[in-house]
């Protein structure tokens, strides 16, 4: 006689796996603070928690952090949300340490998905008054003389971020 056993997992994306993945975007710019001075220690944990909570939410489609100058990014993460079909979780780091940030400002600008689009103006404004700063609309940077690479995936339970770089040449 032959016994055999099935077992059935299911995943979903949780505020725990949400922080997790926003945990790596911290480690990431604490890098950043080491090689440039910016953001600071305060700012950084702003700008996870706020990854976490509208990544938990679906809310965030791109959230871009770097430095421009002259209306345009010197050097720039920009994390893209992906949903449920996301496997690999790289360890954060590997920040490009040379770019020349003399004059240039830190910021960071963030582009929401389209199910924030599909909540309420009420919706929206409870969501945010839970965020740790308020954003401004503004147009973001161009880019200027450096190139784009995709580096890293940061994810828990299938969702997460797919980083990129913008650096200079």
């Amino acid at each position: 006689m032959t016994t055999s056993y099935t077992r059935t997992e299911s995943q979903t994306y949780s505020l725990a796996s949400a922080k997790y993945v926003a945990s790596k975007i911290a480690t990431d710019l604490r890098q950043v603070q080491r090689y440039y001075g910016k953001p600071s220690a305060t700012e950084i944990e702003d700008y996870a928690l706020e990854a976490a909570l509208l990544s938990y939410g679906g809310y965030v489609n791109k959230v871009i952090y770097g430095f421009k100058r002259s209306g345009n990014w010197i050097l720039t993460l920009e994390y893209a949300s992906v949903d449920g079909t996301l496997v690999a979780d790289d360890r954060a780091g590997g920040i490009y340490r040379h770019a020349d940030t003399a004059g240039a400002v830190f910021t960071s600008y963030l582009f929401y998905s389209s199910k924030w689009s599909q909540l309420t103006g009420a919706d929206r404004d409870d969501f945010i008054k839970g965020l740790p700063f308020s954003r401004v609309n503004a147009a973001a940077p161009g880019y200027m003389g450096g190139y784009h690479t995709s580096d890293r995936t940061y994810s828990a339970n299938g969702s997460g971020f797919t980083r990129s770089t913008y650096r200079p040449l």
